[in-house]
């Protein structure tokens, strides 16, 4: 996949400029580093609430050091988003039953991130930019709803702003949290399944991450 070799060059630069930093004894200039860890997401304008939906948060990350307090970053990331909703519900048919829905929605994502050391912790905030691979949609009713691959299609683009901080655990490993949100809707409300949607500003990704970072 494109998005594994674009995460390969990003750490051999990331890797190259941190050689090139100077000695041990000098501080480092560039650093950069492995990312592994869960969002926990769930999707505002669908009808189910609650951060329900696990997805993976893995990549690389180039940190460039303007002082020892103020600095940036560059990710790429493989990032899965989505929903997931259960309702107990009772059909003339089927009697009580469980109604589910599920929306997975995968994407390479490129987080961009400014950065101010505050104590023990790095507390960062930025927006990404995320494309997208692929998704699915499922739903599980008493009766037969049709999703239309091209009339309820999501945008190929999602725009998120970020806030976060980053503590660093032992040595070289850290741990970060984050909260990202879409800036524009992800799916406009006139593309969703008729009955899974609610309000008219559209869906929008609603995400909480947690990952370890492995800094070289």
């Amino acid at each position: 996949m494109k998005w594994l070799v674009y995460l390969f060059w990003l750490l051999i630069i990331g890797h190259t400029c941190l050689a090139q930093s100077g000695s041990s004894d000098e501080p480092k200039v560039f650093s950069g580093g492995l990312i592994l860890g869960a969002n926990f997401t769930q999707v505002d304008g669908d009808t189910y609430f609650g951060y329900h939906k696990l997805g993976l948060n893995a990549g690389g990350i180039v940190y460039v050091h303007f002082t020892n307090r103020f600095g940036a970053s560059m990710e790429l990331l493989y990032s899965q988003k989505g929903s997931r909703g259960e309702d107990l519900a009772w059909s003339p048919a089927f009697g009580n039953f469980v109604a589910k829905y599920f929306m997975d929605l995968n994407y390479v994502e490129v987080p961009v991130t400014l950065h101010y050391i505050y104590h023990d912790f790095d507390i960062e905030t930025g927006i990404s930019y995320a494309r997208l691979i692929n998704s699915d949609e499922w739903i599980q009713s008493d009766r037969y709803i049709i999703i239309d691959p091209e009339l309820n299609r999501f945008n190929t683009t999602d725009l998120n702003y970020i806030f976060g901080a980053t503590h660093k655990l032992y040595q070289k490993l850290s741990i970060n949290a984050r909260f990202q949100y879409s800036i524009v809707p992800m799916r406009p409300m006139d593309r969703v399944p008729a009955g899974f949607g609610y309000a008219n500003a559209g869906q929008f990704n609603n995400l909480l991450n947690l990952r370890v970072l492995y800094m070289f």
